[in-house]
């Protein structure tokens, strides 16, 4: 064979293949087509576990953040913050009648557990003060919640009053008689109370 005939497009081409052939069966006793098809296998699989993989923290992230983002189901004319139902009312009362308003509705007035909490009662307030349910015995003695748990103090309360209520200036205090708007409070265990269907029929 001469020079230029093993040099030829065609003889080239045909020679490369010769030599892959001799190379795969080195590598592999099995045939080409099945390597390829096992090449297949390995990427189809490589591609399923990578999706896998991404459905699955896709979908721990959304279970973390439907669990962050909890909103109570609040009866009508409650307004829904975090996990509680808030009521603000419309007619004045003291803080008695206020406070048995309230319970007969399952709740109490207004407690709130934190900033965010108090922040969206004296927005929702309006011009008006609104009796919650911060209340103690003497100006000796620590005010209390409703449920009786004590105040960790979280905002200084204004005045020698012993009944608390939401002002303009913040959380102020004053005599129980006086006449106020109030703010009820669900708790965070409250679900809303569907009626059965044979009532409802």
């Amino acid at each position: 064979m001469s020079t230029a005939e093993s040099t030829s497009p065609g003889r080239v081409g045909e020679n490369r293949k010769k030599l892959q052939e001799k190379c795969l069966r080195i590598v592999s006793p099995v045939s080409p087509a099945r390597l390829y098809c096992c090449y297949a296998v390995i990427i189809v699989l490589t591609g399923a576990v990578i999706a896998l993989s991404v459905a699955l923290s896709l979908s721990g992230k959304t279970e973390q953040i439907s669990r962050n983002n909890t909103y109570a189901v609040c009866p009508r004319n409650w307004i829904g913050f975090g996990n509680k139902c808030f009521y603000f009312s419309e007619d004045m009362e003291n803080w008695t009648f206020s406070q048995n308003y309230c319970r007969a509705l399952g709740a109490q007035l207004a407690r709130f557990d934190n900033q965010k909490e108090l922040n969206f009662l004296k927005r929702y307030k309006g011009s008006f003060d609104h009796w919650i349910s911060l209340h103690r015995e003497s100006s000796h003695r620590p005010w209390m919640w409703a449920d009786n748990t004590e105040y960790n103090n979280l905002v200084p309360i204004r005045g020698e009053g012993d009944h608390a209520y939401l002002s303009n200036r913040g959380i102020s205090s004053g005599r129980d008689y006086m006449q106020r708007k109030w703010i009820c409070s669900l708790p965070n265990s409250y679900t809303l109370q569907c009626p059965e269907v044979s009532q409802l029929v």
